[in-house]
């Protein structure tokens, strides 16, 4: 464990020290000033507070605020007998545990394993949190964003775009065949397809663009800062991405036919304004874009497989 020992003392810095060669403490020092700056630099689970006479509960409560890159930190404060009322009252303002001095050894090593075990599950639980967070927006089946994220992050977008006055596009992929596809390997075979197809979408974007499962055939690309001639080249090394390379089943390839639709938003379209009103007219602006794309891959259906088609008003 790695810890910050704060407003320290020749005797509290002796004690810790020793305890580190056995309980594998490695301790830095700093004063209150230079804390977040040595947490944001060391990154340690936890800081020891020496408290003082004189200092505010509201020492704790700032350290609490400072997030380490694994997490919240946790607080332990040493004091004595005659300072028990204050670090009380320090942990109801965020602290997580307290020594008192004189302290033995086996006193503080209890605490620190108490701390360690608090910390670990902290973790823990920021992993599963995180989990969580990411399975509610991803699609199981191609990794991608699921149709309520991806509106979620286009919204988003379109509305930081309207502010700096850029274009976007969104890209409509639809695998016309799937029911062929289904029908010929079966629904894990078809799941397998989707998650290679997903795989080569997102290799011919780029980082910062997003992209979902619209529907059970379809994927969903939207482009920040782009217009139409860009989408056209992105849907045009989706195909080449897409047929340089077979996809094989045992001794069967299976072929993916596309349709892709673009459609273009004018920023100067998006409404400007916090209110509730605006907020319903960019949804219906929204619903117009994606719908645009929508068409646009129906009319490059009707014209053939791996067509791309602009929607045009």
């Amino acid at each position: 464990m790695k810890a910050v020992l704060v407003n320290h003392t020749k005797t509290i810095m002796k004690a810790i020290e020793e305890l580190g060669h056995t309980f594998n403490l490695e301790v830095i020092t700093s004063d209150l000033d230079s804390l977040e700056k040595t947490v944001n630099n060391e990154s340690p689970e936890a800081v020891i507070l020496n408290w003082a006479e004189g200092m505010a509960l509201e020492t704790c409560s700032s350290i609490k605020k400072i997030k380490g890159k694994k997490g919240n930190i946790y607080l332990i404060l040493i004091g004595t007998k005659d300072t028990l009322h204050e670090l009380k009252d320090g942990i109801e303002a965020g602290a997580d545990d307290f020594i008192l001095i004189p302290f033995t050894k086996e006193e503080v090593i209890a605490r620190m394993m108490i701390a360690q075990r608090n910390i670990n599950l902290n973790v823990s639980l920021i992993k599963t949190k995180k989990k969580l967070i990411k399975h509610g927006k991803e699609d199981p089946v191609t990794s991608t964003l699921n149709r309520r994220a991806l509106i979620d992050e286009i919204s988003n977008e379109i509305g930081r775009a309207s502010r700096k006055n850029e274009f976007t596009c969104a890209i409509m992929i639809n695998l016309h065949n799937h029911e062929e596809i289904q029908k010929d390997f079966g629904l894990n075979i078809y799941n397998s397809l989707l998650g290679e197809l997903a795989a080569r979408l997102k290799k011919s974007i780029r980082p910062y663009d997003k992209i979902g499962r619209f529907e059970f055939a379809r994927f969903l690309i939207f482009l920040p800062h782009a217009k139409s001639d860009d989408a056209q080249k992105v849907s045009e090394r989706i195909i080449k991405n897409i047929k340089q390379k077979k996809f094989r089943y045992k001794d069967s390839y299976v072929e993916p036919c596309l349709s892709i639709g673009i459609s273009e938003l004018d920023p100067g379209d998006v409404i400007k304004g916090g209110d509730s009103e605006s907020a319903m007219i960019n949804e219906l602006i929204l619903e117009s874009f994606i719908r645009r794309s929508e068409f646009a891959t129906s009319s490059a259906c009707e014209k053939g497989v791996d067509t791309i088609e602009v929607y045009t008003f």
